[in-house]
Protein backbone atom coordinates (compact mmCIF):
# COMPACT_ATOMS: atom_id res chain seq x y z
CA UNK A 1 0.00 0.00 0.00
CA UNK A 2 1.76 3.46 -0.91
CA UNK A 3 1.01 6.30 1.10
CA UNK A 4 2.45 9.70 1.35
CA UNK A 5 3.58 11.44 4.84
CA UNK A 6 3.90 15.28 4.84
CA UNK A 7 5.71 16.11 8.06
CA UNK A 8 5.88 19.98 7.34
CA UNK A 9 4.42 22.85 5.34
CA UNK A 10 2.59 25.88 6.31
CA UNK A 11 -1.28 26.70 6.53
CA UNK A 12 -2.58 29.60 5.22
CA UNK A 13 -6.59 30.91 5.19
CA UNK A 14 -8.68 32.01 2.31
CA UNK A 15 -8.96 35.43 2.51
CA UNK A 16 -12.21 37.37 0.89
CA UNK A 17 -13.32 40.99 0.47
CA UNK A 18 -14.38 40.78 3.78
CA UNK A 19 -11.19 39.82 5.44
CA UNK A 20 -11.92 36.55 6.36
CA UNK A 21 -11.36 33.03 4.34
CA UNK A 22 -13.55 29.99 4.24
CA UNK A 23 -11.32 27.06 3.59
CA UNK A 24 -8.15 26.44 5.04
CA UNK A 25 -5.15 26.60 2.50
CA UNK A 26 -2.53 24.23 2.47
CA UNK A 27 0.85 23.72 0.64
CA UNK A 28 0.30 20.18 0.28
CA UNK A 29 1.76 19.58 -3.46
CA UNK A 30 -0.68 19.56 -6.07
CA UNK A 31 -1.06 20.33 -10.18
CA UNK A 32 -4.17 21.56 -11.87
CA UNK A 33 -4.87 19.68 -15.42
CA UNK A 34 -6.76 21.72 -17.93
CA UNK A 35 -7.29 20.72 -21.51
CA UNK A 36 -4.45 17.43 -21.02
CA UNK A 37 -1.33 20.32 -19.58
CA UNK A 38 -0.16 19.92 -15.89
CA UNK A 39 0.37 23.44 -14.15
CA UNK A 40 1.99 23.52 -10.23
CA UNK A 41 -0.27 24.76 -7.92
CA UNK A 42 1.53 27.12 -5.27
CA UNK A 43 -1.21 26.13 -2.32
CA UNK A 44 -5.21 24.84 -2.95
CA UNK A 45 -7.90 24.58 -0.45
CA UNK A 46 -11.35 22.70 -0.68
CA UNK A 47 -12.28 26.28 -2.09
CA UNK A 48 -9.87 26.46 -4.71
CA UNK A 49 -6.14 26.90 -5.95
CA UNK A 50 -3.29 29.46 -6.78
CA UNK A 51 -1.03 29.07 -9.59
CA UNK A 52 2.66 30.80 -9.62
CA UNK A 53 2.48 33.80 -12.04
CA UNK A 54 3.07 33.66 -15.85
CA UNK A 55 1.63 29.92 -16.41
CA UNK A 56 -1.82 30.36 -17.23
CA UNK A 57 -3.07 33.34 -19.22
CA UNK A 58 -6.91 34.65 -18.33
CA UNK A 59 -9.38 37.78 -17.04
CA UNK A 60 -11.08 37.33 -13.92
CA UNK A 61 -14.61 35.85 -14.22
CA UNK A 62 -13.33 33.57 -16.82
CA UNK A 63 -14.53 29.89 -16.30
CA UNK A 64 -13.26 26.35 -17.11
CA UNK A 65 -12.96 22.87 -15.82
CA UNK A 66 -10.03 20.10 -15.47
CA UNK A 67 -8.79 18.02 -12.89
CA UNK A 68 -6.85 18.44 -9.09
CA UNK A 69 -4.10 16.13 -8.83
CA UNK A 70 -2.11 14.78 -6.81
CA UNK A 71 1.15 12.48 -6.64
CA UNK A 72 1.73 9.87 -4.32
CA UNK A 73 4.28 7.46 -4.36
CA UNK A 74 2.41 4.51 -5.76
CA UNK A 75 0.75 6.75 -8.41
CA UNK A 76 -1.54 9.77 -9.14
CA UNK A 77 -4.80 10.71 -7.80
CA UNK A 78 -7.02 13.26 -9.19
CA UNK A 79 -10.66 14.84 -9.19
CA UNK A 80 -12.46 16.78 -11.90
CA UNK A 81 -13.52 20.24 -10.80
CA UNK A 82 -15.04 23.45 -12.07
CA UNK A 83 -13.22 27.03 -11.37
CA UNK A 84 -13.87 30.62 -11.79
CA UNK A 85 -10.52 33.14 -12.29
CA UNK A 86 -10.90 35.61 -9.38
CA UNK A 87 -7.65 36.97 -9.01
CA UNK A 88 -4.99 38.09 -12.48
CA UNK A 89 -1.74 40.06 -12.60
CA UNK A 90 -1.66 43.37 -14.66
CA UNK A 91 -0.48 41.57 -17.56
CA UNK A 92 -3.05 39.02 -17.41
CA UNK A 93 -1.67 35.49 -16.11
CA UNK A 94 -3.52 33.67 -13.67
CA UNK A 95 -3.09 34.15 -9.95
CA UNK A 96 -5.86 32.37 -7.88
CA UNK A 97 -8.83 30.65 -8.77
CA UNK A 98 -12.22 29.42 -7.12
CA UNK A 99 -14.40 26.32 -7.46
CA UNK A 100 -18.13 26.39 -8.26
CA UNK A 101 -20.59 23.27 -8.88
CA UNK A 102 -18.18 20.84 -6.35
CA UNK A 103 -20.35 17.90 -6.07
CA UNK A 104 -20.57 16.79 -2.26
CA UNK A 105 -18.91 13.67 -2.90
CA UNK A 106 -15.71 15.15 -4.76
CA UNK A 107 -15.51 18.28 -2.15
CA UNK A 108 -15.33 15.76 1.11
CA UNK A 109 -12.37 14.16 -1.52
CA UNK A 110 -10.53 17.38 -0.73
CA UNK A 111 -11.48 17.57 2.65
CA UNK A 112 -10.60 14.36 3.81
CA UNK A 113 -6.40 15.84 1.76
CA UNK A 114 -6.76 18.83 4.14
CA UNK A 115 -7.89 16.97 7.46
CA UNK A 116 -5.32 14.74 6.95
CA UNK A 117 -2.78 16.75 6.75
CA UNK A 118 -3.63 19.44 8.72
CA UNK A 119 -3.34 16.76 11.53
CA UNK A 120 -0.27 15.56 10.57
CA UNK A 121 -1.56 12.20 10.01
CA UNK A 122 -0.54 9.83 6.67
CA UNK A 123 -2.59 10.50 3.47
CA UNK A 124 -3.91 6.98 2.84
CA UNK A 125 -4.81 6.59 -1.55
CA UNK A 126 -7.77 3.97 0.11
CA UNK A 127 -9.00 6.28 1.76
CA UNK A 128 -8.48 9.40 -0.90
CA UNK A 129 -10.46 6.90 -4.02
CA UNK A 130 -12.91 5.76 -1.37
CA UNK A 131 -14.36 9.08 -1.58
CA UNK A 132 -14.36 9.44 -5.27
CA UNK A 133 -16.41 6.07 -5.55
CA UNK A 134 -18.78 7.28 -3.30
CA UNK A 135 -19.14 10.49 -4.41
CA UNK A 136 -19.86 8.47 -8.74
CA UNK A 137 -22.17 5.81 -6.72
CA UNK A 138 -23.73 8.99 -5.55
CA UNK A 139 -24.43 10.64 -8.71
CA UNK A 140 -25.54 7.24 -10.39
CA UNK A 141 -28.13 7.01 -7.87
CA UNK A 142 -29.19 10.35 -8.62
CA UNK A 143 -29.52 9.74 -12.25
CA UNK A 144 -31.49 6.36 -11.90
CA UNK A 145 -33.92 8.18 -9.61
CA UNK A 146 -34.38 11.06 -12.06
CA UNK A 147 -34.87 8.40 -14.49
CA UNK A 148 -37.22 6.42 -12.58
CA UNK A 149 -39.34 9.83 -11.38
CA UNK A 150 -42.65 8.47 -13.09
CA UNK A 151 -42.95 5.10 -10.87
CA UNK A 152 -42.93 7.55 -7.59
CA UNK A 153 -45.72 10.00 -9.25
CA UNK A 154 -47.74 6.37 -9.76
CA UNK A 155 -47.15 5.34 -6.34
CA UNK A 156 -48.17 8.88 -5.17
CA UNK A 157 -51.64 8.68 -7.42
CA UNK A 158 -52.60 4.86 -6.15
CA UNK A 159 -51.49 6.62 -2.47
CA UNK A 160 -54.25 9.77 -2.54
CA UNK A 161 -56.54 7.47 -4.48
CA UNK A 162 -56.62 4.75 -1.58
CA UNK A 163 -56.56 7.75 0.83
CA UNK A 164 -59.61 9.68 -0.75
CA UNK A 165 -61.35 6.40 -0.88
CA UNK A 166 -61.09 5.52 2.57
CA UNK A 167 -62.29 9.13 3.69
CA UNK A 168 -65.33 8.42 1.62
CA UNK A 169 -65.82 5.63 3.19
CA UNK A 170 -65.66 7.13 7.51
CA UNK A 171 -67.66 10.40 6.23
CA UNK A 172 -70.41 8.88 6.48
CA UNK A 173 -69.45 7.99 10.20
CA UNK A 174 -67.34 11.08 11.74
CA UNK A 175 -69.55 13.71 9.16
CA UNK A 176 -72.57 12.98 10.70
CA UNK A 177 -74.43 14.79 13.36
CA UNK A 178 -77.04 12.70 14.82
CA UNK A 179 -80.03 14.76 16.82
CA UNK A 180 -80.92 14.15 20.50
CA UNK A 181 -84.42 14.21 20.89
CA UNK A 182 -86.53 14.99 17.59
CA UNK A 183 -90.36 15.19 17.34
CA UNK A 184 -93.00 16.13 14.46
CA UNK A 185 -94.36 19.50 15.91
CA UNK A 186 -97.42 22.18 14.86
CA UNK A 187 -98.15 25.62 15.90
CA UNK A 188 -100.32 25.85 18.25
CA UNK A 189 -102.57 28.66 20.19
CA UNK A 190 -104.13 28.09 23.46
CA UNK A 191 -107.30 29.67 23.88
CA UNK A 192 -107.91 30.33 27.95
CA UNK A 193 -111.24 31.78 29.89
CA UNK A 194 -110.79 35.21 30.60
CA UNK A 195 -112.98 35.20 33.27
CA UNK A 196 -114.61 33.20 35.77
CA UNK A 197 -118.22 31.58 35.55
CA UNK A 198 -120.35 28.87 33.48
CA UNK A 199 -118.61 28.09 30.28
CA UNK A 200 -121.09 27.80 27.17
CA UNK A 201 -119.67 26.04 23.82
CA UNK A 202 -121.02 25.48 20.21
CA UNK A 203 -121.18 22.46 18.58
CA UNK A 204 -117.38 21.74 18.18
CA UNK A 205 -115.16 18.41 17.73
CA UNK A 206 -111.76 18.06 17.74
CA UNK A 207 -110.31 17.99 14.16
CA UNK A 208 -112.78 20.45 12.87
CA UNK A 209 -111.97 23.95 11.68
CA UNK A 210 -113.12 27.32 12.55
CA UNK A 211 -112.50 30.43 10.19
CA UNK A 212 -110.89 33.40 12.12
CA UNK A 213 -113.21 35.88 14.27
CA UNK A 214 -115.76 33.19 14.47
CA UNK A 215 -117.42 32.64 17.93
CA UNK A 216 -116.24 29.36 19.80
CA UNK A 217 -117.49 29.94 23.37
CA UNK A 218 -118.77 32.59 26.13
CA UNK A 219 -118.48 32.77 30.59
CA UNK A 220 -121.13 34.84 31.53
CA UNK A 221 -119.75 36.03 35.20
CA UNK A 222 -120.70 38.75 37.99
CA UNK A 223 -117.04 39.61 38.37
CA UNK A 224 -116.10 41.35 35.06
CA UNK A 225 -115.64 44.26 36.08
CA UNK A 226 -113.14 43.30 39.09
CA UNK A 227 -111.10 41.40 36.67
CA UNK A 228 -111.21 43.84 33.76
CA UNK A 229 -109.76 46.43 36.70
CA UNK A 230 -107.16 43.91 37.76
CA UNK A 231 -106.20 42.97 33.99
CA UNK A 232 -105.25 47.12 33.32
CA UNK A 233 -103.07 47.19 36.11
CA UNK A 234 -101.63 44.40 35.00
CA UNK A 235 -101.01 45.92 31.91
CA UNK A 236 -99.09 48.60 33.43
CA UNK A 237 -97.00 46.65 35.33
CA UNK A 238 -96.16 44.45 32.26
CA UNK A 239 -95.42 47.85 30.13
CA UNK A 240 -93.03 48.84 33.13
CA UNK A 241 -91.28 45.58 32.78
CA UNK A 242 -90.78 45.73 28.95
CA UNK A 243 -89.58 49.17 29.17
CA UNK A 244 -86.90 48.33 32.20
CA UNK A 245 -86.32 44.87 29.73
CA UNK A 246 -85.72 46.68 26.16
CA UNK A 247 -83.17 49.40 27.97
CA UNK A 248 -81.45 46.12 29.78
CA UNK A 249 -81.23 44.78 26.09
CA UNK A 250 -79.80 47.97 24.59
CA UNK A 251 -77.00 47.74 27.34
CA UNK A 252 -76.55 44.59 27.15
CA UNK A 253 -75.71 44.29 23.16
CA UNK A 254 -73.33 47.61 23.38
CA UNK A 255 -71.47 45.68 26.22
CA UNK A 256 -71.27 42.47 24.42
CA UNK A 257 -70.63 44.74 21.08
CA UNK A 258 -67.58 45.78 23.20
CA UNK A 259 -66.15 42.92 24.75
CA UNK A 260 -65.85 41.56 21.61
CA UNK A 261 -64.15 44.38 20.07
CA UNK A 262 -61.48 43.99 22.87
CA UNK A 263 -60.96 40.07 22.71
CA UNK A 264 -60.34 40.61 18.58
CA UNK A 265 -58.02 43.53 19.56
CA UNK A 266 -56.60 41.10 22.23
CA UNK A 267 -56.22 37.97 19.57
CA UNK A 268 -54.55 40.08 17.35
CA UNK A 269 -51.73 41.50 19.73
CA UNK A 270 -51.09 37.68 21.19
CA UNK A 271 -50.81 36.79 17.66
CA UNK A 272 -48.43 39.17 16.83
CA UNK A 273 -46.32 38.51 20.14
CA UNK A 274 -46.52 34.63 18.99
CA UNK A 275 -44.95 35.48 15.50
CA UNK A 276 -42.34 37.40 17.27
CA UNK A 277 -41.53 34.48 19.29
CA UNK A 278 -41.65 32.17 16.67
CA UNK A 279 -39.12 34.06 14.39
CA UNK A 280 -36.68 34.43 18.01
CA UNK A 281 -37.14 31.46 18.63
CA UNK A 282 -36.30 29.95 14.93
CA UNK A 283 -33.08 32.54 14.97
CA UNK A 284 -31.84 31.17 18.39
CA UNK A 285 -32.47 27.56 16.86
CA UNK A 286 -29.73 28.53 14.22
CA UNK A 287 -27.54 30.21 16.80
CA UNK A 288 -27.48 26.91 19.05
CA UNK A 289 -26.83 25.14 15.81
CA UNK A 290 -23.64 27.40 15.34
CA UNK A 291 -22.65 26.74 18.83
CA UNK A 292 -23.24 22.56 18.47
CA UNK A 293 -20.45 23.30 15.83
CA UNK A 294 -18.66 25.48 17.65
CA UNK A 295 -18.12 22.75 20.59
CA UNK A 296 -17.10 20.80 18.13
CA UNK A 297 -14.46 22.92 17.02
CA UNK A 298 -13.52 23.79 20.52
CA UNK A 299 -14.31 27.58 19.53
CA UNK A 300 -17.51 28.03 22.13
CA UNK A 301 -17.52 26.31 25.41
CA UNK A 302 -20.30 23.71 26.75
CA UNK A 303 -22.44 26.17 28.86
CA UNK A 304 -22.98 29.08 26.32
CA UNK A 305 -24.29 26.39 24.36
CA UNK A 306 -26.29 24.89 26.99
CA UNK A 307 -27.51 28.41 28.36
CA UNK A 308 -28.97 29.03 24.61
CA UNK A 309 -30.68 25.91 24.93
CA UNK A 310 -32.07 27.21 27.93
CA UNK A 311 -33.36 30.35 26.44
CA UNK A 312 -35.18 28.45 23.59
CA UNK A 313 -37.13 26.13 25.80
CA UNK A 314 -38.15 29.62 27.68
CA UNK A 315 -39.33 30.96 24.30
CA UNK A 316 -41.00 27.58 23.69
CA UNK A 317 -43.17 27.80 27.34
CA UNK A 318 -43.96 31.25 26.89
CA UNK A 319 -45.18 30.09 22.51
CA UNK A 320 -47.48 27.53 24.68
CA UNK A 321 -48.72 30.09 27.49
CA UNK A 322 -49.79 32.43 24.72
CA UNK A 323 -51.17 29.39 22.71
CA UNK A 324 -53.55 29.14 25.86
CA UNK A 325 -54.50 32.89 26.06
CA UNK A 326 -55.27 32.29 22.07
CA UNK A 327 -57.45 29.18 22.84
CA UNK A 328 -59.24 30.81 25.61
CA UNK A 329 -60.23 34.50 24.08
CA UNK A 330 -61.43 32.16 20.60
CA UNK A 331 -63.78 30.31 23.03
CA UNK A 332 -65.05 33.32 24.54
CA UNK A 333 -65.65 34.56 21.04
CA UNK A 334 -67.46 31.14 19.92
CA UNK A 335 -69.75 32.01 22.84
CA UNK A 336 -71.03 35.22 22.10
CA UNK A 337 -71.47 34.14 18.09
CA UNK A 338 -73.73 31.41 19.58
CA UNK A 339 -75.56 33.69 21.43
CA UNK A 340 -74.32 32.88 24.68
CA UNK A 341 -71.35 35.49 25.74
CA UNK A 342 -69.29 35.38 28.73
CA UNK A 343 -70.30 36.60 32.29
CA UNK A 344 -67.49 39.47 31.46
CA UNK A 345 -69.47 40.77 28.43
CA UNK A 346 -72.47 41.27 30.30
CA UNK A 347 -74.21 44.13 32.06
CA UNK A 348 -76.56 41.77 33.52
CA UNK A 349 -76.23 38.54 35.16
CA UNK A 350 -78.82 37.44 32.32
CA UNK A 351 -77.25 37.47 28.86
CA UNK A 352 -78.75 39.53 25.78
CA UNK A 353 -80.01 36.16 24.58
CA UNK A 354 -82.04 35.70 28.02
CA UNK A 355 -82.84 39.23 28.24
CA UNK A 356 -84.48 39.01 24.60
CA UNK A 357 -86.49 35.85 25.54
CA UNK A 358 -87.63 36.94 28.85
CA UNK A 359 -88.65 40.40 26.56
CA UNK A 360 -90.11 38.76 24.04
CA UNK A 361 -92.54 36.47 26.22
CA UNK A 362 -93.77 39.45 28.16
CA UNK A 363 -94.86 40.85 24.72
CA UNK A 364 -96.77 37.43 24.27
CA UNK A 365 -98.05 38.26 28.06
CA UNK A 366 -99.13 41.94 27.21
CA UNK A 367 -101.00 40.77 23.97
CA UNK A 368 -102.49 38.30 25.77
CA UNK A 369 -103.75 40.77 28.38
CA UNK A 370 -105.01 43.25 25.91
CA UNK A 371 -107.06 40.28 24.53
CA UNK A 372 -108.09 39.81 27.93
CA UNK A 373 -109.33 42.90 28.20
CA UNK A 374 -110.89 43.05 25.00
CA UNK A 375 -112.64 39.61 25.65
CA UNK A 376 -113.88 41.25 29.02
CA UNK A 377 -115.32 44.25 27.32
CA UNK A 378 -117.76 41.71 25.56
CA UNK A 379 -118.82 40.13 28.11
CA UNK A 380 -116.28 37.12 28.33
CA UNK A 381 -116.95 36.32 24.00
CA UNK A 382 -114.00 34.38 22.79
CA UNK A 383 -113.32 34.35 18.80
CA UNK A 384 -111.30 32.36 17.11
CA UNK A 385 -107.92 34.25 16.31
CA UNK A 386 -107.41 32.72 13.25
CA UNK A 387 -108.39 30.44 10.26
CA UNK A 388 -107.50 27.20 12.58
CA UNK A 389 -107.34 23.08 12.98
CA UNK A 390 -109.35 22.35 16.29
CA UNK A 391 -106.72 20.44 18.14
CA UNK A 392 -108.38 19.51 21.09
CA UNK A 393 -111.13 20.90 24.16
CA UNK A 394 -110.21 20.82 27.14
CA UNK A 395 -113.43 21.75 28.93
CA UNK A 396 -116.76 20.82 28.29
CA UNK A 397 -120.63 22.50 28.16
CA UNK A 398 -121.60 24.18 31.22
CA UNK A 399 -118.69 23.55 32.87
CA UNK A 400 -117.78 26.15 36.17
CA UNK A 401 -114.60 27.75 34.56
CA UNK A 402 -111.66 30.03 36.40
CA UNK A 403 -109.65 32.60 34.04
CA UNK A 404 -106.57 30.89 32.84
CA UNK A 405 -108.79 27.56 32.69
CA UNK A 406 -107.45 26.18 28.69
CA UNK A 407 -110.13 25.88 26.46
CA UNK A 408 -109.27 25.48 23.29
CA UNK A 409 -105.89 23.96 21.42
CA UNK A 410 -105.59 25.62 17.81
CA UNK A 411 -103.09 25.15 15.06
CA UNK A 412 -103.35 27.25 12.21
CA UNK A 413 -104.14 26.17 8.87
CA UNK A 414 -101.19 26.47 6.24
CA UNK A 415 -101.78 27.50 2.36
CA UNK A 416 -102.11 23.41 1.17
CA UNK A 417 -105.34 23.25 2.88
CA UNK A 418 -103.70 21.40 6.37
CA UNK A 419 -101.61 21.82 9.37
CA UNK A 420 -98.44 23.87 8.66
CA UNK A 421 -96.23 20.89 10.50
CA UNK A 422 -92.42 21.10 11.01
CA UNK A 423 -89.57 19.09 12.57
CA UNK A 424 -88.05 19.66 15.90
CA UNK A 425 -84.49 18.44 16.50
CA UNK A 426 -81.89 18.95 19.68
CA UNK A 427 -78.86 18.84 17.84
CA UNK A 428 -75.23 18.84 20.00
CA UNK A 429 -74.32 22.61 21.06
CA UNK A 430 -70.67 21.79 20.47
CA UNK A 431 -71.15 21.31 16.47
CA UNK A 432 -73.53 24.27 15.83
CA UNK A 433 -71.61 25.92 13.90
CA UNK A 434 -71.37 23.33 11.11
CA UNK A 435 -75.45 23.73 10.84
CA UNK A 436 -76.41 26.30 8.10
CA UNK A 437 -80.09 27.26 7.27
CA UNK A 438 -80.78 25.81 3.69
CA UNK A 439 -78.94 22.50 4.85
CA UNK A 440 -81.17 19.24 4.12
CA UNK A 441 -81.10 16.62 6.56
CA UNK A 442 -82.43 13.16 6.76
CA UNK A 443 -84.82 12.37 9.14
CA UNK A 444 -86.98 9.11 9.78
CA UNK A 445 -90.61 8.56 12.05
CA UNK A 446 -90.81 6.60 14.69
CA UNK A 447 -94.15 4.74 12.29
CA UNK A 448 -91.59 4.06 9.20
CA UNK A 449 -88.61 2.46 8.19
CA UNK A 450 -88.40 5.19 4.93
CA UNK A 451 -85.95 7.88 5.35
CA UNK A 452 -86.96 11.21 3.81
CA UNK A 453 -85.08 14.71 3.23
CA UNK A 454 -85.70 17.85 4.88
CA UNK A 455 -84.40 21.40 5.26
CA UNK A 456 -83.56 23.53 7.88
CA UNK A 457 -85.67 26.28 8.09
CA UNK A 458 -84.45 28.12 11.44
CA UNK A 459 -81.80 27.06 14.03
CA UNK A 460 -81.47 28.70 18.00
CA UNK A 461 -79.92 28.23 20.97
CA UNK A 462 -81.91 25.65 23.43
CA UNK A 463 -82.21 24.96 26.98
CA UNK A 464 -84.31 22.90 29.26
CA UNK A 465 -84.56 25.67 31.36
CA UNK A 466 -85.79 28.07 28.72
CA UNK A 467 -88.07 25.37 26.97
CA UNK A 468 -90.75 27.64 25.99
CA UNK A 469 -90.54 28.00 22.09
CA UNK A 470 -92.69 29.93 19.46
CA UNK A 471 -92.10 30.58 15.63
CA UNK A 472 -92.34 34.14 14.45
CA UNK A 473 -96.00 34.54 14.68
CA UNK A 474 -95.62 34.17 18.48
CA UNK A 475 -97.19 30.68 18.44
CA UNK A 476 -96.06 27.73 20.40
CA UNK A 477 -94.82 24.77 19.04
CA UNK A 478 -95.41 21.51 20.64
CA UNK A 479 -93.74 18.06 20.23
CA UNK A 480 -90.34 18.37 22.53
CA UNK A 481 -89.51 16.22 25.46
CA UNK A 482 -90.62 18.38 29.22
CA UNK A 483 -88.57 16.30 31.32
CA UNK A 484 -84.73 17.00 29.29
CA UNK A 485 -82.54 18.26 32.27
CA UNK A 486 -82.05 21.71 33.37
CA UNK A 487 -78.48 22.47 32.76
CA UNK A 488 -78.14 20.74 29.60
CA UNK A 489 -78.10 22.92 26.42
CA UNK A 490 -78.78 22.40 22.95
CA UNK A 491 -79.26 23.60 19.53
CA UNK A 492 -82.82 23.72 18.41
CA UNK A 493 -83.22 23.14 14.72
CA UNK A 494 -86.45 23.75 12.89
CA UNK A 495 -86.67 21.38 9.70
CA UNK A 496 -89.46 21.84 6.65
CA UNK A 497 -90.66 17.80 5.77
CA UNK A 498 -90.54 16.62 2.78
CA UNK A 499 -93.59 17.11 0.35
CA UNK A 500 -93.74 13.05 0.85
CA UNK A 501 -94.33 13.55 4.14
CA UNK A 502 -98.24 13.52 4.65
CA UNK A 503 -99.22 11.28 7.47
CA UNK A 504 -96.83 12.15 10.47
CA UNK A 505 -98.58 12.81 13.95
CA UNK A 506 -97.81 15.44 16.26
CA UNK A 507 -95.28 14.78 18.70
CA UNK A 508 -94.32 11.56 17.03
CA UNK A 509 -90.68 10.78 17.37
CA UNK A 510 -87.91 11.25 14.61
CA UNK A 511 -84.36 10.73 14.37
CA UNK A 512 -82.90 13.16 12.42
CA UNK A 513 -79.14 12.91 11.19
CA UNK A 514 -77.60 15.89 9.15
CA UNK A 515 -74.33 15.61 7.48
CA UNK A 516 -71.78 18.64 6.90
CA UNK A 517 -69.17 18.15 4.30
CA UNK A 518 -65.35 17.71 4.87
CA UNK A 519 -65.01 21.66 3.55
CA UNK A 520 -66.92 22.62 6.77
CA UNK A 521 -64.78 20.70 8.62
CA UNK A 522 -61.40 22.18 7.89
CA UNK A 523 -63.44 25.90 7.82
CA UNK A 524 -63.79 24.89 11.19
CA UNK A 525 -60.70 23.23 12.28
CA UNK A 526 -58.53 26.03 10.80
CA UNK A 527 -60.99 28.81 10.93
CA UNK A 528 -60.91 29.96 7.87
Amino acid sequence: MGVAAISSGSIHTFRSRSGARKFPRIEFPAQIEIDGVLYPTNEWSVGGFSVPDGNIKGKKGDKGEGHLCFELPVGRFSTPVHFEVMRVTDDGHVLGCQFYSLNSGHQKTLQSIVDTYLTGETISLESVTSYGVKAQLHEEEVKRMQQNWWRFAVVALVSIALIATAALMIQSRLLSINSEHAAVSQPVFTQRSYNNGVLRLGEYKPGQRVKKGELLFSVFTEEGTDLLAKDKLLLSTINSEILYLQTLLRQSKESVARYNSRLFKELKIITEKRELLEDELKTRETILALYNNGVRNGTVDNVSRELERVAIYGIQREILSIDTEIEYIENQLDQILIGVPPREAQVDSKSPFEVNSKLNKLIKEKDKVLEEIERLKTRGLAYAPCDCYIVAINSTDGQVVQTGTSIFELSPVSKEDRTERSILALMPLERAELLKIGMPVEYRLASTEEKMTGIIDHIQFYSASNSDIYNDEGESLSGLPKVLPRLQQYTLIKILPDSKDTDSIVNEPVSVVATVGWSDVFKRWFNL
